[in-house]
């Protein structure tokens, strides 16, 4: 009596699996990559070469070249923008100091008077004049502000 000898089974590829998990890893990007909000399109960030990169923080208060603040991508008054920050961020407790001044805490001008300061993007071709008397209002109203200063890639 003669027994019949098992079949030898084809090796899967695993090149299959492979393009599987490299597809899957595709789809989450391109989901990832469309939820994060973007810059304003308004604002023309300026562009440098050889420094280091950084995405832009989220909701900026952006200003034009014409000196028209954005934020959440439409026209706003500087009124109604500390209206809405107040109200989106923690109230500020106490005044930012004067220039060169120190709190009583030790925190100076920079720092922000609650939490983590607003991030602001400007237009390159607005006149630096416009931006520091902007950048004077927020402090009066109590918001420390980093600049974002360049956009990334050529430009």
């Amino acid at each position: 009596m003669r027994l019949k000898q098992a079949e030898k089974r084809k090796a899967q590829d695993p090149t299959i699996a492979l393009i599987n998990v490299v597809f899957l890893m595709l789809i989450f990007f391109l989901l990832a990559g469309t939820i994060a909000p973007g810059a304003d399109p308004e604002i023309r960030l300026i562009s440098t070469r050889d420094a280091e990169g950084a995405p832009p923080p989220a909701e900026p208060v952006g200003i034009t070249a014409e000196g028209e603040l954005r934020y959440g991508g439409a026209a706003i008054e500087m009124d109604a923008l500390i209206a809405e920050l107040s109200t989106t961020r923690s109230a500020p407790e106490a005044q930012v100091p004067p220039a060169g001044e120190a709190r009583e805490t030790g925190e100076t001008e920079g720092e922000a008077a609650t939490g983590a300061p607003l991030s602001v993007t400007a237009d390159r071709d607005l006149p630096a004049r416009d931006l520091i008397a902007i950048l004077r209002q927020l402090r009066e109203a109590g918001y420390a502000a980093h600049i974002v200063t360049r956009a990334g890639g050529p430009q």
